[in-house]
């Protein structure tokens, strides 16, 4: 793969894993990591029975070894390359 590239099927992402992202971020080995915050959405919007009430909270983290070049992870300021 090449930067740019599209890491999804054509159709993009399915199944909530990755659908609505909140953060990513690379560690310093390369690895991205990927939080998602969706499950249930009109949870959130306090439009559902009160069963379902705290499914509007996040479901995941997603992932990827080694896709990303490892970084020096700073204390202040941006990654930079080690």
């Amino acid at each position: 793969m090449h930067t740019g590239d599209a890491i999804s099927g054509p159709v993009g992402y399915v199944g909530g894993g990755l659908q609505m992202q909140v953060d990513a971020q690379i560690g310093p080995a390369g690895d991205v990591w990927v939080t998602n915050n969706w499950q249930h959405y009109p949870a959130a919007l306090g439009k559902v029975d009160e069963a379902l009430s705290a499914l509007g909270a996040g479901q995941g983290v997603v992932v990827f070894y080694g896709m990303a070049k490892p970084v020096k992870t700073p204390l202040i300021g941006p990654p930079q390359r080690p």
